[in-house]
């Protein structure tokens, strides 16, 4: 890599003293040592964390909920089970195995989908529709990130009591 740009910043006596200890321990100088420092948090991707605001109207919660998905047309019994991974007011992130009769990788702005889910302590199941808004697409799962298209009462308030 081309070293070819300075940076300067100012710290206190305590950061320069110990940064100046930890380079003469790895017997180097204090500059390479602070572009090792720097290059290890880019790479375990740090650098992005709180720097970015987040664009995303609604806060996502972690999950893994199996869950059923197929087009609002087809039977109950056509669907293809998942998992979601992530949900929020606005969205769900969900994953389905590759090569099932779902065809999301083609999917236009338009397109909807049915998911049907069961919320930890809640009775009844959820079902809600989607519109695809991102696809990735790996070896054995296909990931789709997709928008809440109006969902009803019964299925707000149960993400209501389950997301807050």
């Amino acid at each position: 890599m081309n070293k070819d740009n300075t940076i300067c910043f100012q710290t206190s006596s305590e950061i320069k003293s110990l940064l100046a200890k930890i380079a003469e321990k790895e017997s180097q100088s204090v500059s390479s040592l602070v572009e090792t420092i720097i290059c290890h948090y880019l790479k375990n991707d740090k650098s992005l964390e709180g720097v970015f605001q987040n664009r995303r109207r609604y806060e996502r919660k972690e999950v893994s909920i199996p869950a059923y998905i197929g087009d609002p047309r087809w039977q109950r019994h056509d669907f293809v089970a998942g998992t979601i991974l992530d949900i929020s007011f606005g969205g769900i992130r969900m994953s389905i195995p590759k090569g099932t009769k779902v065809e999301i990788e083609n999917a236009e702005e338009n397109d909807k989908f049915s998911v049907i889910f069961r919320i930890p302590d809640y009775h009844w199941p959820v079902n809600v529709k989607i519109s695809p808004r991102r696809v990735i697409d790996s070896e054995e799962v296909v990931q789709i990130g997709a928008s809440l298209t109006n969902p009803d009462f019964h299925a707000y308030s149960a993400l209501q009591k389950y997301l807050i």
